[in-house]
């Protein structure tokens, strides 16, 4: 198959990836009103109040994951055993590479978390991308492209779609341990934070090890880009610890989410999912500044109003769910699951707090944030060694295979460590933390009856 047509087109200069091209046919995905939202849609939410400089956009994110996906496609179909994929599948895996995150909502992941008000970013992608009157829509048809199958792609876990093999293949070189959304966010997000991290990835040396394992259906490396993607995973592992779950980043996210709720659940309050789907960042916080003096809050002291100030709530206790601890997953795992049932908890500890300490709390004064436990390393790759496999092994090995690399045994533990932890956050009444860390009825009764 040739792929010529990805050299032709427009001529972008991207800092990760240097210059790169869009064909023509894909300049008005790239021109779409709903692609261009992506320009103020921030790829690391607040993270930029720890990192100033990570204010890069889901926008330079997702041409990125274009560029990669095509070199994704040029190395499995130059592979030894090249997936059955032809003209029309590999322009429907480059659209779905360039509109993977459409559907994101502002602030990234965070209103995803909010189950009961909003919807997976793939199911909202989907929602766009097979409407028929979205920009998006219009292009793909305007270039050939299939818009169910494009859906199909980047929703492919969808309970409610029966994929054809056709198209889970595609799902597959997307989305898994080695896939151009990770690689382009990884590498992105560290330069962008100014942290080293992404350094250390020998970029070359893994895009140019992609194979494809016929038995699986998914991309596979040689075993020259081992340490390539050892290098990867760890850098990953890096970014979550020290950037992407940073606790002054958590407890921005915390707030974020609790002044959402609180204003949707409000009597009174007219807004809805619709008003969330189509608005940019600065779009939404006017939204909600708005809506918060129309119902006759004040806006300063309102969690929107704090986070814009940088007022964040503080660390007062943290649970460590390893060992012992491990004992309460079920009932934080619960909590994470139901916001409402979250937030009745946070109003419960600061009635409880205002009892013990005379402080008059209005019950955002607390907030419990609760990390997604699941979130740990893929490891699930198959190595290929050809005339270099160890004796007496059969091709492919797999990744976490002691001979081919012990990282799994060094990491995980150590990923779940930092990834399973609850923190308690309060705002800086005086005398709150303390109470908070002094206080023993309520957190070893109060969560496990939560």
């Amino acid at each position: 198959m040739d792929l010529g047509f990805l050299d032709t087109g427009k001529s972008i200069r991207d800092p990760i990836w240097g210059y790169f091209r869009i064909p023509p046919d894909f300049l008005p995905l790239v021109d779409a009103e709903e692609f261009q939202r992506l320009r103020d849609i921030s790829q690391l939410g607040h993270v930029f109040l720890v990192y100033p400089g990570a204010r890069h956009s889901r926008f330079e994110h997702s041409l990125g994951v274009f560029h990669l996906t095509g070199q994704f496609l040029r190395r499995l179909l130059d592979s030894d055993q090249a997936p059955g994929i032809d003209l029309e599948d590999a322009r429907v895996l480059l659209a779905a590479g360039l509109l993977h995150d459409i559907g994101h909502y502002p602030y990234s992941h965070l209103l995803e978390e909010m189950q009961m008000f909003f919807v997976d970013h793939e199911v909202r992608g989907r929602q766009i991308i097979e409407d028929p009157d979205t920009e998006v829509h219009q292009a793909l048809l305007g270039a050939g492209i299939d818009p169910l199958r494009v859906a199909n792609v980047i929703d492919y876990q969808s309970a409610e779609q029966a994929l054809p093999e056709r198209d889970l293949r595609l799902a597959y070189v997307l989305s898994g341990t080695l896939d151009p959304d990770k690689i382009d966010y990884l590498l992105r997000d560290s330069r962008y934070c100014g942290v080293p991290f992404g350094e250390s990835v020998n970029r070359d040396r893994l895009l140019s090890s992609i194979t494809f394992d016929a038995r699986s259906q998914r991309p596979a490396i040689t075993y020259k880009g081992v340490s390539a993607v050892e290098a990867l995973i760890f850098t990953n592992y890096l970014m979550y610890r020290n950037v992407y779950w940073h606790h002054t980043v958590r407890s921005a996210n915390a707030m974020f989410k609790r002044g959402v709720q609180d204003l949707l659940q409000h009597p009174d309050c007219r807004l809805s999912e619709s008003d969330f789907n189509r608005a940019t960042e600065s779009d939404l916080v006017h939204r909600l500044e708005h809506e918060i003096e129309r119902v006759g809050l004040d806006r300063r002291s309102s969690m929107i109003g704090r986070l814009k100030r940088r007022k964040l709530h503080k660390v007062a206790r943290t649970f460590q769910l390893i060992g012992d601890g491990g004992e309460l997953i079920p009932q934080f795992t619960a909590l994470y699951d139901n916001p409402n049932a979250r937030r009745r908890l946070e109003l419960e500890i600061c009635l409880q707090m205002s009892r013990k300490t005379g402080l008059e709390l209005s019950g955002d004064e607390v907030l419990v944030d609760i990390p997604r436990f699941t979130k740990s390393p893929q490891l699930d790759l198959q190595v290929f060694f050809g005339h270099h496999l160890p004796y007496n092994r059969e091709d492919p090995l797999s990744f976490d295979d002691p001979e081919v690399s012990l990282l799994k045994d060094s990491l995980i533990g150590n990923f779940d460590a930092q990834a399973k932890v609850v923190r308690i956050f309060c705002a800086n009444e005086p005398g709150l933390a303390a109470a908070l860390r002094a206080e023993t009825d309520f957190f070893s009764d109060g969560f496990k009856q939560a």
